[in-house]
């Protein structure tokens, strides 16, 4: 069966990979951007070779009329939407005294406010037995250095969807999280003293190495093609195991 997904941070990073791997099984997938032109149309010369269907819509979600724009375009154009995935993520990294409201603003305007926003104007269309998947963070309920203003926001992230596994569950729809820990993205080589981050995190790690993007996309890919709600709620942890180490 070929569905339709939508991935917030589709282009990039882990939402790249999951857009390459819904498409790999035949699926539509918009990808939804913010402003990196070159990277969508890398993937849209990729997408070729797969039996996909990739429509690459660029939108800053945190403008209003943007949002109004893009989700309009979304649904326009589908009949049902079968999955939500959100990977779009933005912060500020600094230490608390460093920290002004500004930035606490801007992080959870992309990180939490954006997608609850998104999710409600594509919820008419959301069908039954679909997946609502966020990525969460190990920071969302842990101290990480210079992670205030990501790590709340995450918190945050993960408290909504408790709400919405509850609350939309009458309706069919699966709602989880999935948490993969460190990840050597372009996102991760912009924390402060990344290059050392990234070798504590993988000495940490029982398997000896970080997850993949690939990994992440395959786990991904299992929870939206499950074809019932009962995986709801919860958060899925990919880390190799570091998260069972104190």
């Amino acid at each position: 069966m070929k569905n339709t997904y939508v991935i917030t941070g589709g282009t990039r990073g882990i939402g790249r990979a999951i857009t390459i791997d819904f498409l790999s099984k035949g699926h539509t997938v918009y990808a939804i951007y913010a402003r990196n032109l070159d990277e969508a149309q890398k993937l849209i010369d990729i997408s070729q070779q797969y039996s996909g269907k990739l429509i690459c819509v660029r939108g800053d979600l945190t403008i209003p009329e943007v949002m109004i724009q893009t989700t309009n375009q979304i649904l326009d154009t589908v009949e049902a939407i079968h999955g939500i995935v959100h990977c779009a993520a933005s912060g500020v990294h600094r230490l608390v005294d460093e920290l002004k409201t500004k930035h606490l603003r801007w992080t959870y305007e992309v990180n939490v406010f954006s997608f609850h926003e998104l999710l409600m104007r594509l919820l008419p269309k959301v069908s039954q037995n679909a997946k609502i998947i966020g990525l969460t963070s190990a920071g969302s309920s842990r101290y990480l250095q210079q992670y205030a203003a990501v790590g709340s926001s995450k918190g945050a992230l993960d408290a909504l969807f408790r709400h919405y596994a509850v609350e939309l569950a009458h309706r069919k729809i699966g709602v989880n999280l999935v948490c993969p820990g460190m990840i050597e993205t372009e996102a991760v080589k912009n924390f402060p003293n990344s290059e050392q981050r990234v070798s504590a995190a993988i000495s940490l790690t029982p398997t000896g190495r970080l997850t993949t993007v690939e990994e992440v996309a395959e786990l991904i890919s299992f929870l939206v093609c499950v074809n019932h709600n009962q995986f709801t709620g919860q958060t899925f942890y990919i880390d190799g195991g570091k998260g069972l180490l104190a």
